[in-house]
């Protein structure tokens, strides 16, 4: 394959493809605009809905549940928050008991988020948008939110929330992606797209086709900062085949497996993190943590309020 087609019909022809779409979460955690104004009024009817609400319920313990669950109670101390979960313990994942006892113990009794563990979800009137037997390329475009809604648990009790939210998981662009394999083994494993350690497509026949971020079956846990350290790799190597000699096969750099790792902010006064197999302690995790949430971080890493510097982007790997 040599070309992309956009949705107007129009066709792109490259030599070198990267494939960073990311995974899709439905709205209002996926974001459907394409443009800062939609974004503040996406915001802002979503702020009014929760605003209104006098108890809110959110549908789903893993990291964007517990975060947006403690983020409500802490700006919005008067409101019921209810957080349920279909297992004994939220953040489903390769980390320890102990960070998710930890976390239960953080949003129930710092925060005030209560908890309904090990009961699942099996009916919701209104149902959201998201609940329908409908497949979508673009998730972002669906809400998963409903108001005044009573939810029904597998368990028969019921729940009420003026403002429901369900973080449920995520899609893939797999519908959108033709790349037949040339082998047995298809070019979506279960975790995304199957890589070599050079961010090439793990295929003999695309060997001019990248993937990077949480598109790709690289890392368990999808993380910014690998997914930014993917995509420095898969550059290089681009940069190199392109300056190589024709017949001479250049030595491509290979992206090294990095530990499973999350850091949850449960609002600016509550963290928690486990690095591989160690939970870190607070004061050591604090280094991580802004005031800010790590808003100007992101700005200097876009260089969006300052010329970026005058050198070659392969010069220098981003930090991790």
């Amino acid at each position: 394959p040599t070309l992309v087609q956009l949705t107007n019909g129009e066709q792109l022809q490259f030599d070198y493809l990267v494939v960073a779409l990311g995974i899709s979460r439905f709205a209002p955690i996926g974001i459907r605009s394409s443009t800062k104004l939609e974004f503040v009024a996406e915001l802002a009817e979503s702020y009014a809905q929760l605003e209104s609400a006098k108890s809110v319920v959110v549908v789903g313990g893993g990291a964007v549940g517990i975060e947006l669950a403690a983020d409500i109670k802490c700006d919005f101390h008067d409101k019921s928050v209810t957080l349920v979960h279909s297992r004994a313990l939220p953040l489903p994942g390769p980390f320890k008991d102990e960070l998710r006892h930890n976390v239960v113990d953080i949003l129930q009794n710092s925060i005030g988020v209560e908890m309904v563990l090990g009961q699942r979800v099996i009916a919701q009137e209104p149902a959201s948008a998201d609940m329908a037997d409908t497949l979508t390329d673009m998730p972002e475009h669906v809400s998963s939110t409903a108001t005044d809604a009573t939810l029904t648990l597998r368990g028969g009790q019921t729940l009420h929330g003026d403002w429901v939210v369900r973080c449920l998981g995520t899609r893939d662009k797999k519908s959108i992606i033709n790349l037949p394999s040339s082998t047995q083994e298809p070019i979506f494993g279960a975790n995304g797209i199957r890589v070599k350690d050079t961010m090439q497509i793990d295929d003999v026949a695309y060997p001019h086709i990248y993937a990077c971020g949480d598109i790709c079956s690289r890392d368990t846990v999808k993380l910014a900062g690998v997914a930014m350290y993917g995509a420095y790799i898969a550059a290089i190597n681009i940069a190199r085949t392109i300056s190589s000699v024709s017949n001479d096969s250049p030595t491509l750099e290979e992206s090294p497996l990095y530990p499973s790792k999350i850091l949850l902010l449960m609002s600016k006064d509550h963290f928690i993190m486990q690095l591989g197999d160690e939970i870190w302690e607070k004061e050591k995790t604090r280094q991580y943590v802004s005031e800010d949430m790590g808003l100007q971080l992101s700005i200097d890493g876009l260089s969006l309020n300052k010329v970026p510097a005058a050198y070659s982007p392969f010069d220098l790997a981003p930090a991790f």
